[in-house]
Parts: C-alpha cells; sequence; structure tokens
C-alpha cells in the first residue's frame, strides 16, 4: 500500500484505436495497445542475469518430522556520456558489479528443489493458543528469544520518541542479492527518508541519495548487490526510471516515461510488487498527457513499453499498475493474468477482491504463484476447499489458476486475523512465504490480561508451502499496537510489522511500536538455517 503523494485519476475514457508512435510520425489505427518507438534509436545492453542460488536453503518442514518488436519513444538526450548509437550500459567507473566466487551460483533457483532445512525454532507448527508474555522492549544488537514462540529476535535500530525505522513494506526486498546490505524507511523530527544498512551487523551505513515514487518505490536488482531501479520524484529528473548505485550514491536514466505521462508521475502501485527475476521487466500506470489513465510495461533489454488505457471506458479500474511475474512471461492484473501484450490471458483467479493483501512469488516447483489473504470466500470454492478460500494465506497458481488454502480454519487457525500482510520474496527458497498479522484493538488487552490469545494474533510466522507437506511455523510475537496505536504523532499504520523475508528465506524483517511505546523500530528473526558473514 502507498503512503504518499496517491496521484487523483480523471476518470476519461481513451480512444478505442490505438497507434504505432513513431519519431515523426502516427501510423494508421492498429489494436488496442499503443507501442511506443524510441526516437534515437537507442537500446540499452541487457543487464546481464544472475539468479543466486544458496548451496543450503529453506523449506520448512516440522521439527518432528523428515520432511514483431517495438522500442521505448523517448525525445530527450540519453543520459550523459552516452550517444544516440551507444548500446552499452554505463556504471560509475566505481560500481560494485555482481560478486564472483561467492557463496551464490548463477544456476537458475527456479530449475531445482531445494535441499529441505527445519527453521522451527519452538516447534510450534499447530494452532494451539498462546498467552503473550510481557517483555521489556529489548536493548539494540542484543539477540534475545522469544518467550513464547522461539525465534531468535534481534532489534536493530534506536529511534527516539516519534521516530520510525521500519521496513518499507512486505511485499519490496530489504535485503539486496547477497545479503550483505538492506534499506529501511525512516521518518521522525531528524528528517524521514531511506537508510542503508550492513546486511548483518544492521549498522547505518549513509541515508540515501535518491527520492523514489513513493516509500515503498524501490527494486533491488535479484543478482547485483549494488544496483536497484526506482522512478524519480525529484524535481531535476521527475519521472525518469533510474538505476542506482548504493555503494557510491550514484544514480543513471534508464529511460524518460514523459512522453507519455506529461507530468504525471509513473507509479507502481496501488500495493507495489517486485520486477521479474531477471531484473528485465517492470510495471507501471499514470496519467496520460491527456489526462487519462494508462498502464504500461517496460523491459530494459529491448526499451519496449507498453500501453493500455484503464479506468472508464475499459474493464480495468484505474488505480492499480500491472505486476510483472517472476518468470517475466505474463503480469498480474486486477484478478487476471495479462500476457506481454497486456492482453487478458485465459486465466481470471478464484479471488473475491484483488485488494486484499497479497505477494507475487513462486510455487516450490518455481511456477508464478500470487499469495493471498482472504476474507470472503471464493466465487467459485477455491477447488473444493472446506472453507471455500478464507483463510490466512490462499495460494493461487498465475500458470493453471489453481487455488489452494494453505492456513485456514480447516488447519485449526481462527477466521483471518486483521492487519495480515504477506511477503514471497524468497527467490533463494520458491514457495516460502513469511507472514504478520496484528488483530483487533479489543484484542490489545491480550498483552496485560495473561489469557490465552489466538493463534497468529500479534505474530511473525513463516510457511512452506510445499504440497506435499506444508508446514506453518509460528515465530515470534511483534508486540505492536499497528493502526492501533496513539502515541508518538506518526501515521500510526507505520507500526505494522509487515514482515519482509530475505532472498534467502532464512530471516524475516519486521517493524514494531512495541506495546504502543510511541516510536517504531526494526527487528529481525535469524532462523536456524541462517549463516552470518564474517
Amino acid at each position: 500500500m502507498q503512503y504518499q503523494g496517491r496521484l487523483n485519476w480523471i476518470k476519461n475514457v481513451l480512444s478505442n484505436n490505438q497507434y504505432i508512435v513513431t519519431s515523426d510520425r502516427i501510423q494508421e489505427p492498429w489494436s488496442r495497445s499503443i507501442t511506443l518507438l524510441t526516437g534515437f534509436n537507442s537500446r540499452l545492453k541487457a543487464t546481464k542475469h544472475f539468479i543466486y542460488s544458496l548451496a543450503t536453503t529453506l523449506v520448512l518442514i516440522a521439527c518432528t518430522s523428515p520432511a514483431g518488436r517495438h522500442t521505448l519513444l523517448t525525445t530527450t538526450p540519453p543520459p550523459a556520456g552516452t550517444n544516440s548509437t551507444d548500446t552499452t550500459t554505463r556504471h560509475p567507473a566505481n560500481a560494485t558489479q555482481a560478486p564472483t566466487g561467492s557463496h551464490f551460483s548463477t544456476e537458475n533457483p527456479l530449475s531445482k528443489t531445494k535441499q529441505r532445512t527445519s527453521m522451527c525454532p519452538a516447534g510450534i507448527t499447530d494452532a494451539r493458543s498462546l498467552s503473550v508474555p510481557y517483555l521489556p522492549k529489548p536493548g539494540v544488537n542484543i539477540p534475545y528469544t522469544d518467550p513464547a514462540l522461539g525465534a531468535t529476535v534481534v532489534r536493530i535500530t534506536d529511534s527516539k520518541f516519534a521516530e520510525v525505522r521500519k521496513p518499507a513494506y512486505s511485499t519490496i526486498q530489504a535485503w539486496n542479492a547477497d545479503e550483505s546490505l538492506m534499506i529501511l524507511y525512516k521518518s521522525g523530527n531528524s528528517g524521514s527518508g531511506h537508510e542503508l544498512r550492513d546486511g548483518h551487523s544492521y549498522e547505518l551505513i549513509r541515508q540515501l541519495n535518491f527520492s523514489p515514487a513513493d516509500i515503498e518505490e524501490f527494486f533491488w536488482s535479484h543478482s547485483n548487490p549494488n544496483e536497484l531501479f526506482y522512478v524519480s520524484s525529484a524535481q531535476k529528473d521527475f519521472g525518469h526510471f533510474k538505476r542506482f548505485y548504493p555503494a557510491t550514491n550514484e544514480s543513471e536514466t534508464i529511460a524518460e516515461f514523459g512522453n507519455w505521462c506529461g507530468n504525471s508521475l509513473p507509479v507502481a502501485g496501488r500495493d507495489v510488487h517486485m520486477q521479474s527475476y531477471n531484473d528485465d521487466t517492470f510495471g507501471f500506470r499514470c496519467q496520460s498527457k491527456n489526462g487519462n489513465p494508462i498502464m504500461f510495461s517496460y523491459r530494459i533489454s529491448t526499451g519496449e513499453s507498453v500501453i493500455e488505457p484503464i479506468g472508464d471506458g475499459t474493464q480495468w479500474t484505474s488505480n492499480t499498475a500491472p505486476i510483472s511475474t517472476p518468470s517475466g512471461t505474463q503480469f498480474w492484473y486486477q484478478g487476471k493474468t495479462l500476457n506481454k501484450k497486456l492482453q487478458y490471458q485465459a486465466i481470471t483467479l478464484d479471488i473475491k477482491s484483488y485488494i486484499e493483501h497479497s505477494s507475487i512469488g513462486t510455487t516450490v516447483n518455481g511456477q508464478d504463484a500470487l499469495y493471498q489473504v482472504a476474507y470472503d470466500p471464493s466465487p467459485d470454492g477455491c477447488n473444493g476447499d472446506s472453507h471455500k478460500g478464507i483463510g490466512h494465506l490462499v495460494q493461487h497458481n498465475l500458470d493453471s489458476g489453481r487455488c489452494r488454502n494453505i492456513i485456514s480454519q480447516q488447519h485449526g487457525y481462527p477466521y483471518p486475523t486483521s492487519s495480515t500482510h504477506i511477503s514471497a520474496l524468497a527467490s533463494e527458497a520458491p514457495g516460502t512465504v513469511a507472514m504478520s498479522s496484528i488483530g483487533t484493538r479489543k484484542q490489545t488487552v491480550l498483552f496485560s490480561n495473561g489469557k490465552p490469545a489466538p493463534a497468529l494474533f500479534s505474530e511473525v510466522y513463516i510457511a512452506n508451502t510445499d504440497t506435499d507437506q506444508p508446514v506453518i511455523c509460528r515465530l515470534a510475537h511483534h508486540r505492536s499496537f499497528g493502526k492501533n496505536a496513539t502515541k508518538g504523532g506518526y501515521a500510526p499504520y507505520f507500526g505494522e510489522p509487515h514482515a519482509t523475508i530475505s532472498p534467502s528465506g532464512t530471516r524475516i524483517l519486521f517493524g514494531s511500536d512495541w506495546y504502543n511505546s510511541g516510536s517504531v523500530d526494526s527487528y529481525v528473526i535469524e532462523l536456524p538455517g541462517y549463516k552470518k558473514s564474517p
């Protein structure tokens, strides 16, 4: 969910005709897609794709078991240091490139089944009710063991009263490709922005010098640990799609979208998700120059951008952007899958509401999947599920359309807890999903009355979604009031945990206001499979 700068979309219908636009003319109507061609014929060289895989990675098991091609129209000059025929992607001279000889390999992590390791510290894989023991706010960088659920947790920030340091969002990766760096969002009396931190010691490195379209709209590369992507909201390069190098605090422009977005800022929301695993395919939305809402894709390797109208006169609402799937072969959009040309494919997912919290990831065998919390029955019953698709975690296979209810009342868990968020970002551990749930304002008394709390109340937990032996592992109580917080003066929403899983699936970042303390800090759960860097 975006926190600021939302555009007020003008709901006018675009023409049903579409055109191929070149630098000097508009051709005849062609189809409902608008494909734009570069004026200066510059194509960015495809960034070499590494998908790292860990030698030992995670899928949870119970502790007691074994278990025609077109290019982008750009009327402005190329970035400084290039010319109209230069096809080389430029990097600052001192920018760090993808590592070699590391414990990651270049093998596609989707191509094989991962070695299984147990990730349940206390072995709590059932839905029993547990009280939430009182725990004073832990010291910074002093690991503690959650008294009820057993995970090792580290408080990694020291926010003062009215300050916030938190994950950007559960659907946006906080760690870089090799987990050596991480990014937190900060706000409060000392200013706001994004902090770059060491990915293992969690120490602050610097404030980042970039201005993304919104708090959570930055996208770490899945392969290059010193590279991320964002759309700039800064006045000097407003609307530019950029590549940023955290090691040097420098950036360069990849593409400019002003030719069809005009003065409108391209955004990747409503809820923002990551790009394809090869870092090539992205999805955005904006208002076109004539004020009508559009969605569009962008492919770095070819410079191709495909545009479709949304809003009035179309089958789409105007408040979401198309989301590339990990494979990069399709997009998830408002309950349906779209092909590379943003045209509707055969699959409509069996979900009641596409706006419920979700995360795009993969199944354990590497197929594109949407993981969602569902508070209402699936229209077609979720493939015969006994609770008709109502659950904390429901998997929708984007290749087949199949619906699977993984955490539900059928498994002994309560009706889905309010403010449940999902993170399926463990690209090196397919099918592994981290989650956090808060609960209602009335339930906050469970922090003090000693009574057993329903399973998943105020919890961070993780799921192995294996079809043969799915396991839910309850890890820690986050003790955050979230939207129910009243102290500190910050937006209470910032206190929601927004649990975010690391690429290897061995750590989970979450935020907490710690019993409505008036500040928000970040915490990391370090699972048994995590190997701290020397």
